[in-house]
């Protein structure tokens, strides 16, 4: 089956670069930009598409790789053309195939694909990103026809149901964007002691890699350090009395999901007191 694309962003371009790489076919792109429609064409030796007839006419899986808030206003548009037995995907990771409304009716195939990888240029690295989980949820009787198209990719496919697709999102989001948002508080308060954001990075690189590095070949539990696991209520303390504001609402509940590991981990250990401090900053 040949795969098109709607979209010629991040995630178009580095996918459909991607799959030509690994044999699957693909025959160009279609954006609101003609140009980047153009480059991305360019870039993966395929065709640059003006309209939906012309792009439908050549393909038989069509992926919109659009804004998630675009997604509905596209299949809008493409349910006016001949879209029986195609494949129609989206790439998002908090919606599902349920976006594509009365595609049954149109007589296509809707699925959700989403590749568990932060795009941050549309020439992603192959090496980096045949690592990523892609996740595949939809139309149950064309399944296979689906897994089949994606079967060259070296990539470990996961079936996910559409009711699960916010959570398992949520879980993407809290690895990888939240680590900013975290890392980033943490520049903050050193900062705060006099250093400039290039120290502190520079500072918090090797405790961050080996940390990461601990948790993704033992688990969170057993890669458990610090004064939480440690059960030292008093450094834990002098935090609480150091931070202010958001810094504590951040700090808290973190605080607690530690304690959940710690008493895992430890369960002959009471953590009581630890608790009891951390609930008296609710």
């Amino acid at each position: 089956m040949k795969a098109g694309f709607i979209g010629a962003g991040k995630a178009g371009c580095s996918l459909g670069r991607y799959f030509v790489h690994f044999g699957i076919p693909v025959v160009g792109y279609l954006s609101r930009s003609g140009e980047s429609a153009r480059q991305a064409a360019k870039e993966t030796g395929t065709i640059h598409f003006d309209t939906f007839d012309k792009l439908l006419s050549m393909c038989d899986v069509l992926f919109i790789t659009v804004p998630d808030s675009q997604i509905a206003g596209v299949w809008e548009q493409l349910r006016t053309f001949p879209v029986r037995e195609k494949f129609i995907c989206h790439c998002s990771g908090s919606l599902s195939s349920a976006i594509f409304s009365e595609i049954t009716e149109a007589g296509a195939y809707g699925y959700s694909i989403h590749p568990m990888f932060p795009f941050n240029s549309k020439t992603t690295s192959y090496e980096e990103l045949s690592k990523a989980l892609f996740t595949l949820e939809g139309e149950q009787a064309h399944k296979d026809q689906m897994l089949s198209f994606l079967s060259p990719l070296p990539n470990r496919i996961v079936e996910i149901q559409a009711e699960k697709k916010v959570r398992y999102h949520a879980a993407a989001v809290m690895a990888s964007n939240q680590m900013a948002a975290l890392m980033n508080q943490a520049l903050n308060l050193l900062q705060d002691c006099g250093f400039t954001p290039q120290e502190g990075l520079a500072a918090l690189a090797p405790l961050v890699r080996q940390n990461l590095e601990n948790i993704l070949d033992s688990g969170p539990k057993e890669a458990l350090t610090g004064p939480v696991e440690r059960n030292d209520v008093s450094t834990v303390t002098r935090h609480l009395g150091a931070l202010s504001g958001e810094e504590k609402e951040i700090y808290v509940p973190l605080c607690r999901e530690l304690v959940r590991i710690a008493k895992d981990r430890h369960p002959s250990r009471s953590y009581e007191h630890m608790e009891r401090i951390l609930e008296e900053e609710h």
